[in-house]
């Protein structure tokens, strides 16, 4: 299940905060983001830093709900989540038994858990943490290398709580 639809569904205040993190914590992945939708967007990078940044960034998720961006706007996702969700994602793994580093960063992933197992970690976060939220991380989360797991995907695509 990519990610790049994700962008099309995001709130532009989520979108913002998002880039807002990247622009912040990780300048390298923001210049990258700048430097490569600067081209989609027709302009010099510059020119683009012109802009308001509500404004480019609104600019910037519309673009990256482009199949061919999808590395990009994975990449934004990921550091969001690590940065602001920290929270989600150590719930989500260890309601899974996921061994982490306490950030919920994950260095080798076991094999995909049950069905069952998937739902009721699903229940736990969904009791914490509103459904958007945990929508664009469980998306977000199946992309991991080494994660792609069908039962998670199912039971995204299953749960209307889950829709984008």
């Amino acid at each position: 299940m990519p990610v790049y639809p994700i962008w099309g569904a995001l709130a532009p205040e989520q979108a913002h905060d998002i880039f807002l993190t990247a622009q912040e914590t990780q300048k390298k992945l923001y210049k990258t983001g700048l430097e490569t939708l600067s081209k989609y967007m027709g302009q010099r990078p510059n020119r683009v830093l012109e802009m308001p940044k509500t404004e480019r960034h609104a600019a910037w998720a519309k673009l990256l709900a482009h199949p061919q961006l999808e590395p990009l706007g994975f990449n934004f996702l990921c550091h969001w989540l690590i940065e602001k969700q920290s929270p989600l994602l150590i719930a989500w793994l260890d309601a899974l038994g996921v061994p982490h580093d306490g950030k919920g960063v994950v260095e080798n992933f076991p094999p995909a858990p049950s069905k069952e197992k998937l739902a009721a970690a699903l229940e736990v976060i969904l009791a914490k943490w509103d459904a958007k939220t945990v929508s664009i991380y469980l998306r977000t989360f199946n992309e991991i290398d080494g994660v792609a797991w069908a039962d998670l995907d199912a039971l995204i695509a299953a749960d209307p709580r889950l829709a984008l």
